[in-house]
């Protein structure tokens, strides 16, 4: 198949102020004195590591008073005054255009597919790593395969906690398939004389789709085939080891002993079907097990009709 990747991707600027909001950043979910150092040089004849609160959601801010900091100061032996109040953001960043297409790219898992990132998503996220997953990605209409759809994950951060993200894409690859060369009537047993191969471009999971004649040619078409229509999976059927009207051999056993004649279907079934069978000899009908193509067994516990 051919390797081709087209990718449009939005950039999007980081908003006015966010780097210069006057807050202090942190990058986990609780503040400790090191984090404050920046703001507030009093601060540092405290362990770094002392913890002073939980940082605040993603996206929001907290302001730590004055009044906090000097009594985690005072309960570890250390006298502050005049601190003044500090405000903390968490630290975030905004999605770069080669991460979400390396992350989308790895999540579909089809090298050769071609995929257009159209938009994603733009709000300032904390650190942490994209996780999309097949399902999350909606598929487009049945009649327009190369329509954009929504793909939908999350960026984790924190081992356990996640934030929503998303993409809007267009994604297609050029795939084999398989049309009828000529009407093809319900019921008939299709031959690979009827089979014709063509290309497409369609989105990459569509459902169960024939990738080969040799997945068509011997079944059944449940319903008329047009010539040039696409040959798809539930338009076909298996073929019956059996059918109505052939001339099957049927095997009688009974203990040790073993009779066999011809019979006529009078049903159709696949191989381990209960189907009947007619003895024209003595005129009567009998159910059977099919074995094998063209072959039928009766045995003590079959009755007949």
């Amino acid at each position: 198949m051919r390797v081709t990747l087209t990718v449009f991707l939005v950039a999007v600027a980081v908003p006015a102020g966010f780097a210069e909001s006057g807050c202090v950043q942190v990058s986990s979910d609780t503040i400790a004195v090191r984090d404050l150092l920046s703001a507030e040089p009093l601060l540092g004849g405290l362990d770094p590591d002392t913890p002073v609160g939980f940082a605040p959601f993603p996206g929001t801010r907290r302001t730590v008073s004055g009044w906090d900091l000097i009594g985690i100061a005072r309960r570890r032996g250390v006298t502050l005054s005049g601190v003044p109040d500090v405000c903390v953001e968490r630290a975030l960043r905004v999605i770069s255009p080669d991460e979400m297409r390396a992350t989308l790219m790895a999540a579909l898992g089809i090298p050769d597919a071609q995929i257009e990132v159209l938009e994603y998503s733009s709000q300032p996220l904390p650190p942490g790593r994209l996780e999309f997953r097949r399902s999350g990605l909606n598929q487009p209409p049945a009649a327009e395969p190369e329509a954009p759809v929504i793909w939908r994950g999350r960026l984790m951060y924190e081992d356990t906690k996640s934030l929503p993200a998303w993409a809007k894409v267009k994604i297609t690859v050029d795939r084999p398939i398989f049309l009828a060369a000529e009407n093809v009537p319900a019921g008939t047993i299709i031959g690979e004389a009827q089979v014709q191969a063509a290309t497409v471009h369609e989105f990459p999971f569509p459902g169960p789709w024939l990738d080969s004649p040799a997945a068509i040619a011997g079944k059944v078409a449940r319903r008329s085939i047009p010539a040039g229509q696409r040959f798809t999976a539930n338009a076909l059927d298996e073929a019956k080891d059996v059918a109505r009207g052939d001339i099957v051999q049927v095997r009688v056993i009974d203990g040790s002993a073993t009779l066999s004649f011809d019979g006529i279907a009078a049903s159709s079934g696949r191989k381990g079907d209960t189907i009947v069978v007619h003895n024209s000899a003595s005129g009567r009908n009998f159910r059977a097990v099919i074995e094998e193509k063209g072959k039928v067994v009766v045995r003590p516990t079959s009755g007949d009709e």
